[in-house]
C-alpha cells in the first residue's frame, strides 16, 4: 500500500507566548530588528522526544506573497529531536522608511518527519505555518515604543473609533477597552497615522483604556484617557 500524505496548514499569526509549531518551539513572538544590529537571531528547539523536523523560514511585506529585505540563514533545515538551532536574520539594505518603523512578516514552517514503519500506512502529517511580527527599526527614533503607546489618541465618529498614532512605533494592542467593552477587533495602528475601527453595536463609554505588547511580548503599564472631540 502507498503511503497517503494529507496535508493540513495551520496559521498562527499574532502571538502573546513562545510559540510551539507542533514539536518545534519559537524562541519569541516578535523579532525588532535594529538597524544597529549587523544580524537578529531566534532561536528554534525541537520539543520533540523522537522526531526530527524540517524547518523553512523567509520573510514577506504582508501580503503573504511579496518577500521581504531579509536573508534568513539557514533557510531550510533538519531539526533534529532534542536540539536547539538559530535562526540568522540579516538585512539586505534595500531602502525601508527611515523616520519611522516598518513591519514585515517572519513566516517559520516546521513538517515533521515520517515515523519508522509508517512507510507502508495511510499517514496525517500537519504542516504548522507561523507569522510573526517583525520590526524593522531605523536609527534615531523619537522617544521610546512605550511612549508612542501611552500617547496615542481616540475620538469617536459615530459607531466608529478613531485612533491616531503620532510617534515612530507601531503599537499593538495587548487590550483595548472603550467604557465597559473590551474591543478584540482592533490589533494595532501604524506609526504616524490613523485608523479607524467599527465599534460593536451599543458601545458607550467616554474612557479609553488600553495596555500594548512590549519588545518582549509582554503587555506594558495601563493606560486611559477620555475620548477627545472629533
Amino acid at each position: 500500500m502507498r503511503t497517503v500524505n494529507l496535508f493540513i496548514l495551520c496559521l498562527s499569526a499574532t502571538l502573546t507566548a513562545p510559540a510551539l509549531a507542533g514539536g518545534v518551539q519559537i524562541g519569541r513572538t516578535r523579532v525588532i530588528y535594529d538597524i544597529n544590529k549587523k544580524e537578529v537571531e531566534l532561536a528554534l528547539i525541537n520539543r520533540d522526544r523522537e522526531l526530527p523536523w524540517l524547518v523553512q523560514s523567509w520573510v514577506d511585506t504582508g501580503d503573504g506573497k511579496t518577500r521581504g529585505p531579509f536573508i534568513i540563514t539557514p533557510p531550510l533545515f533538519r531539526l533534529d529531536a532534542q536540539k536547539e538551532q538559530s535562526l540568522r536574520i540579516t538585512w539586505t539594505g534595500a531602502p525601508l522608511a527611515e523616520d519611522r518603523e516598518s513591519m514585515l512578516y517572519l513566516n517559520v514552517r516546521t513538517i515533521p518527519a515520517n515515523e519508522k514503519g509508517s512507510e507502508d500506512k495511510n499517514v496525517l502529517r500537519l504542516i504548522f505555518k507561523t507569522r510573526l511580527k517583525l520590526f524593522f527599526r531605523p536609527a534615531a527614533l523619537a522617544g521610546t515604543p512605550a511612549e508612542t503607546c501611552k500617547n496615542l489618541s481616540f475620538s469617536r465618529s459615530g459607531n466608529t473609533l478613531i485612533v491616531t498614532n503620532g510617534g515612530p512605533y507601531y503599537s499593538v494592542f495587548e487590550s483595548l477597552q472603550l467604557g465597559a467593552t473590551r474591543l478584540d477587533n482592533i490589533e494595532l495602528v501604524a506609526p504616524k497615522s490613523q485608523a479607524q475601527f467599527a465599534l460593536p453595536t451599543n458601545t458607550s463609554g467616554n474612557n479609553v483604556s488600553w495596555r500594548c505588547v512590549t519588545d518582549y511580548g509582554n503587555a506594558s503599564a495601563a493606560f486611559s484617557a477620555a475620548l477627545q472631540a472629533h
